[in-house]
């Protein structure tokens, strides 16, 4: 064999693993969504407020601001927070966790009282958001902020390929104010910018499947 008949060989031989490899990838992920398996993800969400709660807060001069990673975003007809978002979860939306990156600050021109929310997780099995709140310098406390169902007409599964270990995508949905998260806007600023059991915000996003080659 000469040498330039081997190294087109060994070529060949590395090509043919790599793509066993991906392919491996790819029926190890398409297995997990087919059992409801949760698999590690990684992608970003936007949580906007409501427009009864954007009006309320703007009433009574209080604006949202958002500390890094987080964003905000105020192109849209309400204020927005772009969040980094990883966890895992299945890929038909029926259990995992994620956490969010960033936090969200809403402060009152006024006197200057502020409510801040740290440390946002997702808990996708339960469909209930918690975040760390603070009122003005207070300590923190957890607190099951808002909760929400899912439409599944609304959740895209982008199924994995030889370019892609897959995704899940979703449009805009409805997070409700609860009992909890109304009396800490309470706290705050008097009152909650909704009633509780009202959407205080929608969340929507993409997150992709972290790749199992590494």
């Amino acid at each position: 064999m000469s040498f330039e008949e081997g190294s087109l060989m060994r070529r060949r031989t590395v090509a043919i693993a790599a793509i066993a490899a991906v392919s491996t990838a790819v029926v190890s992920v398409s297995v997990a969504v087919a059992v409801g398996a949760e698999v590690p993800v990684n992608g970003a969400v936007m949580w906007c407020l409501s427009p009864a709660a954007a009006k309320q807060l703007e009433t009574i001069g209080v604006t949202m601001s958002a500390a890094a990673p987080a964003t905000l975003d105020s192109s849209g007809a309400t204020p927005c927070v772009r969040l980094p978002m990883k966890g895992k979860i299945s890929l038909d939306a029926s259990s995992g966790n994620g956490t969010f990156d960033g936090s969200i600050s809403f402060t009152q021109s006024a006197d200057g009282r502020s409510l801040r929310l740290t440390q946002a997780s997702g808990d996708l099995t339960a469909r209930k958001v918690y975040a760390d709140v603070g009122v003005d310098d207070e300590p923190s406390r957890t607190v099951n902020l808002t909760t929400y169902t899912l439409d599944m007409r609304n959740i895209t599964v982008i199924p994995p390929s030889l370019s892609s270990a897959g995704a899940v995508e979703g449009k805009p949905f409805d997070t409700l104010l609860t009992d909890s998260g109304a009396v800490a806007f309470a706290r705050a600023f008097g009152a909650p910018p909704v009633p509780s059991g009202d959407s205080l915000a929608t969340i929507e996003g993409r997150v992709d499947v972290a790749s199992v080659l590494g």
